[in-house]
Formats: structure tokens, C-alpha cells, sequence
């Protein structure tokens, strides 16, 4: 009874709903910083030049624009921590391929919704005209700390990193022309001097590792813009960064902090059951196995029947950054690094916390890369504080922030002893590669999203509270009961976050629904793709490409620009279809297997094999590199 009224009391005198933000014009609206470190670390903000003078914001605080809040009343009010209202999308049409997204705030702890999401549908195409335009799609999520800024920067400005890099290897990923005196030429056959053969290079490059290359080294330049930014703008604070980037056939999922990508299939399982027989002369229990026993002469009694089922899987796309997973290299930088740890921090970790009494007494501890575990006599220096404490989620680097890469962070200090905590910080993503034409589907089965996978991108807000598994089951069963409904993935998104999200109980504390645990109480940001609606897209720009490519070759090595209707024609006549097969990318070609798209990409790799050195007919996509 004490416990509930000292509850009221606090709800009263300190309500989760802190002071809502002043209008548009004034200052602390939009502005870079605000909002706590919470769980993820100390302040280190810097709002000031070295004048004293306020520095400007570099963005007006924003939702993601896809989610259509352009007044400063939509904003206020989705930042309603009481309520904590779930937003998604008023426009679906305005995401590609239905993808689903829904997001709520946080409890009170920051001011503001500090995740951000986007996504860009770019075309890389060559100034020349040498090279086949190529397609892709990108989509990020970023979860923000100590400020919103970081996210909001990352959001507005590392698709356009992210397309520079990929220009920079344009020409060693797509289809290339050949002009007439056999050279690589442009629109107007000049040959150019400057395109790298793979004949010079010395290692074999594929181009998963080219687009890798591209996303490793967009994520170091996006943490290189925030560190110039910081003496210019408003401090921004720090974010992690999930990011997804569909093209040529391809999912790569970049991943540094906490985030988490998750693709949810379900897959057929063969499983093999004995028949049922009652009144069988060995039934016994209302089943026979029919192997064994009396009747075993009967072939009906002896036969087993294989049923298909189908089971629900969750494939990581991403691993967490936390101090607790990143132990090994934050001990390693941390030992060959001692002016780091400022003589009051300790790189190592003992099996037992060690205490004065244990003074001269052996000890086990490992430091560094070490995986085992050794003994020494333990010292006074060794009582300093661990670099890091706590473990799982709860970890902490240098007592203050609990996650280990991201962008941003560039001021961020220790708690108490005022140290450097970004030496110890990563923007260096891990990048997981899907290959979506190595999927094999069953057209009988109607499953393409189980077979290719739901890609689920979200922030710690889901996954602190959510199994990834019960992720999974949760996007099936959601689709399971909305099979023709336009607006499917977008539920399922919703039904993701209001599961994390739980309700509020009388004293205001957020509850899961199905139990009394506590429900998250940071922000939640979720995006659902259906993998299968790219993998479409992506078979239709093969086709157009062959068919572009064999008109070339028919009317003289003179590409000339053709309605799309006559490109699926050639197309279907090159895959070996009759001229009234269906198109595939019509509703009723979608469960198609991918042998076609292959063979369809199989013609961009060899439709130039053996023609003139005088042709102009485009190479195909493994032309400008070496075979795998």
C-alpha cells in the first residue's frame, strides 16, 4: 500500500511527461543537442564556440519524411510521452515495394523521438553512357544518443556518401559498351584511356567486396563529416547506424552498434509420419506404424506418408556492439594503450572481482585478445576500475556508454574522470551478404516472403524486450491473418512496436501486455521489407538489360531505344518463352522459380561472348571483373 501511494505521489510531483518543447520560433526547438545520455553514455555536449558564441543547428528537428508530420503540432504530438501514439506512414505508395515502418517514442527519458529512419531509390549511370544504368535501393535506421543529432544528420546525408562511393567503382560493377574500334567508348565511341582492367590488378577482386568496400569506408566518412561538423554546429551527440543496400541481386546489411536486421523466413521442412489405420489388427492407440509387427506383409500397413510443414526461422543480418561483445578489442586497445585509461582504469577482467583481502592472493584474469583464462598474483594496481563493467545489455565502457560503434561521439567523456571515451569507439561496420538468386522457390507453395525473407531493421528499443525469433513468429502470424491486405507489412510493423511497447499501468509504467515485465521505455523505429517485391524488381532490369543488349547485336551493333513493352518481348524470347508467356513481372509470374532471372542475368554475362571487337553491344555484369 506504502509502495502505490509514494508511486502516486511521484507521478504528481515528477510525471514521466517532461516539459513539453516551446513553439517553432524559439531556440531550443530543433536544436542539435538535448535529451539525456540515458543508458547509452555521459553528456559531452558543446553547444558554444570558442567566442561563447551559441552555435547554429545544422538540421530543423524533423520526422522522417515519409511519415508526412510537417507541422510543429503533428511533432509535439507524437512526442507525447504519455501516450506514447504508434505513427506510421499515411502514404504507403510513398516507400518502395509496401515496406512497412511504425514508430513510438520513448517514455521521457529524451525530449524528443532521438531514432531516425530513411531510404533513397538511386540509379548509378555513367557519365559516358559506357555503362548500363544500375539500379539499387537503400534503407538505414538510426538510433540516437545524448542528442538527436547524429541520427538526424546520418538520416539526411549518408545516402549521398554512400552513392559517391559507389560511383567511385561504377565502372568495375556494371554492364560496359564497346565502341567500334573495340576500346570502351561512350555515346559518341571515344575510347577512354582511364578505365582499370582487372588484368593490372594483382589480387582477385569480386564486387561483393567492391560494394562492401563502398559501405565500410561510407560509414568512416559519415563519423569523419560529424567530427568536422562539431566546431561548426550544435553538438549532435552519437547514433548507431543498421543499414541496407539492395543491388544486383543482392541484400548487403551493414550493421555498427545495437541495432539490430533480422530476415524472417519460413522455410519447408520435409517430415516424414507413419499412417494411421484404425481397426488395423496391430493398432494399438489408434496409430500403426506398419514397419514391424504383425501385418507387416501388408504393403498398405507397411506405408509411411511424408507431409510438408513449414517452419518459421530468424537469420541474423546484424551482431551488437556492445562492451560486452566487443570485450576482446576494447581490453586490446585498452592494454597497448595505457595513457587511454588516465591511471584510474584497469585493462583487464578477472574471473572473480578481486578486493583488498585478496591482496598477494592468485588470481585468474585474461586481457587483451585473450580467450582463456591465467593466473597472476594480484596488486595493488590491480584494484583500479575495470574498463569495462557489467555485462550483456548492462556493459558499460569506462562506467558510461553502453554501446560500442555508431557515429558521432567526438566530445563524449567519462563519467567522473573526464576521459576520452571515441579512441575507444568504432564507426567500422560488419556487413552480411544475402545472395537473393541463390534462393530456391516452389511456385506450388505461394510462400515467396517466407522463402526470400521479411527483412525486420529496428532499434534496441524492439529488440531489448523481443527474442529475435519472437520477431519472427510475430511477422507470420501477422501476415497469416492479413493475406490480401494492402497495407500487411505495415501492420506487421505496428504490431511489432506495440508489443514492445506494452501499456501503461495505473502508476504510468509501461508493461508488456502478456506479462507483468517491464516493456521498453526508449524509442522503437521498425522497418519491414518484403524481400521477395526487390528480387522482382531486380529480375524485370535483367530482362530489360538482355533485351537492350540483343537488339543491339540485331540491328548492327547500333543500340537503339525501345518501348519496355518490345524490351519483355526480346526478353521472353531470349529465356526461350513462347511471345505469349506472361510477363515476370505480372501477378501471376511472381512464384516463378529464380532459374529464369538467372538465366536472364546469365545472358548479360555472355551475350557478348565471341562477337567483333568492332561490336557495340554492352558486356555483361561480370565483364569488368574476374570470374568468382
Amino acid at each position: 500500500m506504502f509502495n502505490r501511494i509514494k508511486n502516486k505521489v511521484l507521478t504528481v510531483v515528477a510525471p514521466d511527461q517532461p516539459a513539453l518543447p516551446p513553439g517553432p520560433g524559439h531556440q531550443s526547438y530543433g536544436g542539435g543537442g538535448g535529451g539525456g545520455a540515458g543508458s547509452r553514455g555521459g553528456s559531452g555536449n558543446k553547444d558554444l564556440d570558442a567566442a561563447g558564441k551559441r552555435l547554429p543547428k545544422k538540421f530543423q528537428y524533423a520526422r522522417p519524411p515519409f511519415l508526412q508530420l510537417l507541422t510543429y503540432d503533428e511533432l509535439k504530438a507524437s512526442a507525447d510521452h504519455n501516450v506514447r501514439p504508434i505513427i506510421v506512414p499515411r502514404d504507403i505508395a510513398l516507400l518502395p515495394w509496401s515496406t512497412g515502418y511504425a514508430e513510438c517514442v520513448n517514455s521521457g527519458k529524451s525530449k524528443w523521438n532521438e531514432d531516425q529512419a530513411a531510404f533513397h531509390r538511386q540509379v548509378l549511370s555513367h557519365p559516358s553512357r559506357q555503362y548500363h544504368e544500375l539500379p539499387y535501393t537503400y534503407f538505414g535506421i538510426y538510433d540516437g544518443h545524448a542528442g538527436y543529432g547524429a541520427a538526424l544528420a546520418a538520416a539526411n546525408q549518408f545516402h549521398y556518401i554512400l552513392h559517391e562511393k559507389l560511383v567511385d567503382i561504377i565502372d568495375l560493377l556494371m554492364p560496359r559498351v564497346e565502341s567500334e574500334n573495340g576500346g570502351a567508348g561512350g555515346g559518341g565511341g571515344m575510347p577512354s584511356a582511364n578505365l582499370p582492367h582487372p588484368g593490372l590488378f594483382h589480387k582477385q577482386v569480386s564486387k561483393d567486396e567492391l560494394i562492401v568496400g563502398a559501405l565500410e569506408s561510407a560509414f568512416a566518412d559519415m563519423d569523419a563529416v560529424l567530427a568536422e561538423d562539431r566546431d561548426k554546429y550544435r553538438n549532435a551527440g552519437g547514433c548507431t547506424a543498421l543499414v541496407a543496400l539492395f543491388i544486383l541481386g543482392k541484400l548487403f546489411v551493414a550493421n555498427a552498434g545495437d541495432s539490430r536486421g533480422v530476415l524472417c523466413r519460413r522455410l519447408r521442412r520435409r517430415k516424414t509420419i507413419p499412417l494411421h489405420y484404425p481397426g488395423s489388427s496391430n493398432d494399438t492407440g489408434g496409430e500403426r506404424n506398419g514397419i514391424g509387427g504383425s501385418g507387416g506383409d501388408d504393403p498398405v500397413t507397411a506405408r509411411q506418408q511424408d507431409v510438408d510443414e513449414f517452419e518459421v526461422v530468424a537469420e541474423p543480418c546484424s551482431f551488437d556492439h556492445t562492451p560486452d561483445t566487443e570485450r576482446p578489442r576494447l581490453l586490446t586497445v585498452g592494454k597497448h594503450n595505457p595513457a587511454l585509461l588516465g591511471g584510474e582504469y584497469i585493462a583487464m577482467e578477472y574471473a572473480k572481482k578481486p578486493t583488498t583481502k585478496d591482496l598477494g592472493a592468485r588470481i585468474l584474469y585474461r586481457q587483451g585478445a585473450m580467450k582463456g583464462w591465467t593466473y597472476k598474483t594480484l596488486t595493488a594496481t590491480d584494484l583500479k576500475i575495470p574498463l569495462i563493467t557489467g555485462t550483456g545489455k548492462r556493459s558499460r565502457l569506462l562506467g558510461t556508454i553502453g554501446v560500442t560503434r555508431g557515429f558521432g561521439d567526438h566530445d563524449l567523456k567519462a563519467l567522473g574522470s573526464n576521459l576520452p571515451i571515441k579512441p575507444f569507439l568504432s564507426a567500422h561496420p560488419d556487413v552480411v551478404c544475402f545472395d537473393l538468386c541463390q534462393v530456391r522457390s516452389v511456385p506450388a507453395d505461394e510462400n515467396a516472403d517466407g522463402e526470400y525473407g521479411i527483412l525486420v531493421m529496428a532499434t534496441d528499443g524492439l529488440w531489448d524486450v523481443s527474442e529475435s525469433q519472437q520477431v519472427a513468429n510475430t511477422v507470420f502470424g501477422t501476415l497469416k491473418r492479413f493475406p490480401a491486405e494492402r497495407h500487411r507489412y505495415t501492420m506487421v510493423a505496428q504490431e511489432l512496436v506495440a508489443r514492445s511497447r506494452g501499456r501503461a499501468n495505473e502508476s504510468g509504467h509501461w508493461r508488456l501486455s502478456d506479462s507483468r515485465a517491464a516493456a521498453t521505455v526508449d524509442d522503437i523505429s521498425v522497418i519491414v521489407i518484403p524481400v521477395h517485391q526487390y528480387y522482382l524488381e531486380y529480375r524485370e532490369w535483367t530482362q530489360t538489360v538482355a533485351a537492350r543488349n540483343s537488339r543491339a547485336v540485331r540491328a548492327g551493333q547500333v543500340e537503339v531505344p525501345a518501348a519496355p513493352e518490345e524490351e519483355a518481348q526480346v526478353a521472353r524470347e531470349e529465356a526461350g518463352r513462347p511471345a505469349g508467356a506472361p510477363d515476370l513481372s505480372s501477378e501471376s509470374s511472381e512464384s516463378e522459380p529464380p532459374e529464369e532471372a538467372q538465366e536472364a542475368e546469365n545472358n548479360l554475362n555472355t551475350i557478348n561472348v565471341g562477337q567483333p571487337a568492332t561490336g557495340k553491344a554492352p558486356l555483361g555484369l561480370a565483364d569488368a571483373l574476374p570470374a568468382k
